[in-house]
């Protein structure tokens, strides 16, 4: 979850966690960049026939955030060819002309307004799961 108000990351947290998630919160946008993308490859490491694992099978993001645009850090997912199939839930109080952006951005992305309940963030992260993981 890359979320920087610290009572919201942890409300999510706690209602995750009591759905029986594990969650991994970013304060930062560069913190979570640097966790899920993988640094400057090594010509070994590219010729690996299994991509390394991400840390997080579901990325709950603010679109507004204070160090790097919560749209710059889904640009820059969305480059990587790790990262571009990574779920992700906007969960924001943006305009919806910013929502509708990241969208286009990243069409398979799931979105959920704050404020939100229990049921709206526990339904987004089972509707956004792979089958396998749920």
């Amino acid at each position: 979850m890359l979320e920087d108000n610290v009572r919201i990351a942890r409300l999510c947290a706690t209602m995750l966690q009591y759905a029986g998630h594990q969650v991994t919160i970013y304060d930062h946008a560069l913190e979570c960049l640097q966790a899920l993308l993988p640094p400057t490859e090594i010509s070994s490491q590219a010729t690996s026939l299994q991509p390394p694992l991400l840390p997080v099978d579901v990325l709950i993001l603010d679109l507004h955030l204070p160090d790097v645009d919560g749209l710059d850090v889904l640009r820059r997912l969305q480059a990587h060819p790790l990262t571009q199939r990574l779920p992700l839930i906007f969960c924001t109080a943006a305009a919806l002309s910013e929502v509708e952006l990241a969208l286009t951005i990243a069409p398979h992305a799931s979105v959920i307004e704050k404020p939100f309940t229990f049921k709206d963030l526990t339904s987004a992260v089972i509707n956004v799961l792979p089958s396998a993981t749920k």
